[in-house]
């Protein structure tokens, strides 16, 4: 790490809460809803068809009686999890079972050596979590584990893993191991520019932030929660496979940035991180304000909202024109569209909702602390 970028970096940190100390007051200055809020889309009416998965409170206890019986469940891991009960309703039981074990092991690991958490680790602390990040990262398909070395979280991933294969075709699986592996191994660092010894562009930092994010691979738990699995030789017979490789990745990317500006308070102005879009903008546009940023931001998700929304009709036409002629295989892709809007209802209704980014002088509407906003 060079003196220069760690003066920049520390400029520009002081700089933005300097800025935030000037914002703060009586009345939050911004709302998210309407900074992502474009022509003819309300997210609040789009937001509105969102129910949760019938055996909700069944799947929520397994989820808790998983993690504590490997010694991994956390306080509020339960509201965490309670967002894929709501992404997947039609999933059957012991599939989305699956789906809830993962989350918890996901959340024990974001919370005990996450980006937010590993650079306040202690040396020893951040070498062992390290170790324990080179070997999830490095499974293979096979899942085999020296368990004298595994730590329980460990335990507990093979154990759901083995599952997942067991129930998916093996194609799947290795795409998703792929993805869900290198969400581990990048969201379980200091993130922070000084560390990375560099400044990310704008667009580098999107890339990075939806395998961060996890999205990715969560949106791939959108064909194994109903085993639904997408046929993507036939995409590319019909030319459909490289609009709906970007729709899959305009979700993702509505879900790791929203999630930017939903955490800025967290991450930015109590943990003093710059691993976040808004903090971005501003190494990459020094000469932006904090409110220009924040706006900048917004804009940034708004216009993958309106991509979403425009790529999703344009390719539900194409696959309406194959109805008549492969009837399953359309069946499927519908199913599977509504899986990726669920994916964006969830992404704005679950952080509204939550209490975990809630402040009583949030300069956002959605997340002061005292928000009764109705989001659907």
């Amino acid at each position: 790490m060079s003196k220069e970028l760690q003066h920049q970096t520390s400029a520009i940190l002081e700089k933005v809460q300097q800025a935030y100390s000037t914002l703060t007051g009586a009345a939050p200055v911004f709302s998210l809803q309407e900074l992502f809020n474009f022509e003819g889309f309300r997210l609040d009416e789009y937001c509105k068809v969102f129910s949760p998965h019938p055996q909700i409170h069944q799947l929520l206890a397994d989820a808790r009686a998983f993690g504590e019986r490997f010694g991994i469940w956390l306080p509020n891991a339960e509201h965490y999890i309670s967002c894929a009960i709501y992404l997947f309703p039609n999933a059957g039981v012991d599939r989305m079972k699956a789906i809830v074990r993962n989350l918890a092991i996901d959340y024990f690991l974001n919370d005990t050596m996450g980006r937010d958490i590993f650079p306040r680790l202690a040396p020893a602390e951040q070498e062992a979590a390290s170790r324990v990040k080179e070997r999830m990262f490095n499974m293979a398909a096979d899942l085999f584990i020296e368990e004298a070395d595994a730590t329980p979280v460990e335990l507990a991933n093979v154990k759901v893993l083995a599952f997942m294969r067991d129930t998916s075709p093996f194609s799947w699986f290795l795409e998703f191991l792929r993805l869900y592996s290198y969400h581990i191994y990048v969201a379980h660092k200091d993130c922070n520019i000084n560390a990375a010894g560099r400044i990310a562009s704008i667009d580098e930092y999107i890339d990075s932030r939806c395998h961060l994010s996890g999205m990715h691979h969560v949106i791939s738990l959108v064909e194994y929660s109903e085993g639904l699995f997408l046929d993507w030789e036939w995409l590319k017979e019909t030319g459909i496979d490289k609009q709906l490789q970007r729709l899959h990745y305009t979700t993702a990317a509505i879900g790791g940035l929203m999630n930017d500006l939903f955490s800025f308070e967290k991450e930015v102005i109590d943990n003093q991180a710059d691993s976040n879009l808004v903090m971005i903008i501003l190494h990459n546009k020094p000469r932006l304000s904090l409110e220009g940023a924040i706006r900048n931001a917004a804009a940034i998700v708004r216009s993958q909202l309106i991509e979403f929304v425009g790529l999703l009709d344009y390719i539900k036409g194409e696959v309406q024109q194959y109805t008549a002629v492969y009837p399953e295989k359309a069946a499927v892709m519908e199913a599977h569209f509504r899986g990726l809007e669920r994916c964006v209802q969830a992404s704005w209704i679950w952080q509204v909702y939550t209490k975990r980014y809630k402040s009583e002088y949030s300069i956002f509407r959605e997340t002061r602390l005292d928000s009764m906003l109705v989001a659907g």
